[in-house]
């Protein structure tokens, strides 16, 4: 692969054998070290990446002088932990989202951040599709004029076991919040109030009986008065979905994407077209960009986005929908602190 930007990944999951795929590939990366605690799991990871060397120990990836910068991608609950440790070893940091499930680790890893220097780049993948993109230049552009109203969705194929639920926070911190940072990056405006309705309406009885929710409808008052509107399901049955529309006083900018091939069968059964599985399958593309966009930041000295204030105020918000389920009012995204 030959000399370049020294990464290590910390999680070989799905997501930390995609990211280490995308980073075999990647020009001007050298991809040296993959950890996770099945060390079996981290050598299927590296198997692409000539070199890469597979661990159980993620301290000895952290204690390696010559890794410049981490990627993690393991469990929600362990991310503020695993960045504030990667901080403190002054590693650069590339972390999937949420940033935490909480915000008083979320702040302790800032801090870290900040008094180690190191730069912190969140995984919030949507910034960087080709479409999100357009719709951004768009509203920032003033095309659509005032905005007036946003709408949001992710709908997931089939709902994740429970015992992945207990380490990713649920719906709130691993769904709504992606689509809480899209309102965020496509109007660049704060929330500032929310208000959910959400159900249990197929998960398992343990997951009811623990407080997951499988559904739900999210209102979200912006600073500018504007209102968005946000819907998520974890179980579609179709495939996964994601989608958003901007109103403003001029027209609407809709971002979809649901077709896996630009192809539709008509005949005597009607009209068909095939659809996206995998949130892989629709954002393959923006997960290699931004894996590419954080390398860049590297090399240039460039402040990466999202950054950690972005993490920060998007899981603000999802937590202060949980809330407003829970409590059954409109919370305010100050409550939170």
């Amino acid at each position: 692969m030959g000399d370049g930007v020294r990464l290590g990944v910390i999680g070989a999951g799905p997501m930390g054998r995609h990211h280490c795929r995308t980073l075999a590939g990647l020009p001007g990366v050298q991809l040296v070290t993959v950890a996770d605690l099945n060390v079996e799991t981290a050598r299927l990871a590296a198997v692409g990446a000539p070199g890469a060397v597979a661990t159980d120990d993620h301290v000895s990836l952290l204690a390696d002088a010559s890794t410049a910068a981490v990627i993690i991608t393991t469990p929600n609950d362990t991310h503020a932990a695993l960045i504030a440790e990667a901080a403190r070893a002054g590693k650069h940091i590339f972390c999937e989202k949420p940033l935490s499930r909480d915000l008083a680790s979320a702040d302790e890893a800032l801090a870290a951040v900040a008094s180690s220097g190191v730069k912190l780049q969140l995984g919030f993948q949507r910034r960087f599709d080709p479409a999100y993109r357009r719709a951004k230049a768009m509203l920032s552009g003033g095309e659509l004029g005032a905005l007036e109203l946003v709408m949001s969705t992710t709908r997931d194929p089939a709902p994740p076991a429970v015992d992945y639920m207990r380490h990713s926070g649920g719906l709130f911190t691993d769904t709504l919040i992606h689509d809480i940072d899209s309102v965020r990056y496509l109007t660049g405006q704060e929330i500032v109030a929310v208000s959910t309705a959400a159900a249990a309406l197929f998960l398992p009885p343990e997951g009811r009986e623990e407080g997951f929710v499988d559904t739900a409808v999210t209102t979200l008052r912006l600073d500018s008065g504007a209102l968005a509107v946000v819907t998520n399901s974890l179980r579609a049955t179709y495939g996964y979905e994601v989608g958003a529309e901007v109103l403003g006083e001029r027209g609407k900018v809709s971002v979809g994407q649901e077709e896996l091939t630009r192809l539709r069968r008509f005949d005597d059964s009607g009209v068909r077209s095939d659809h996206v599985v995998s949130v892989l399958d629709r954002f393959g593309e923006a997960f290699a960009e931004e894996l590419a966009s954080f390398v860049r930041c590297l090399r240039e000295g460039t402040e990466p986005s999202p950054s950690g204030a972005d993490g920060r105020a998007a899981l603000a918000a999802a937590l202060a929908a949980k809330r407003s389920h829970e409590e059954g009012r409109w919370v305010e995204v100050a409550e939170l602190g």
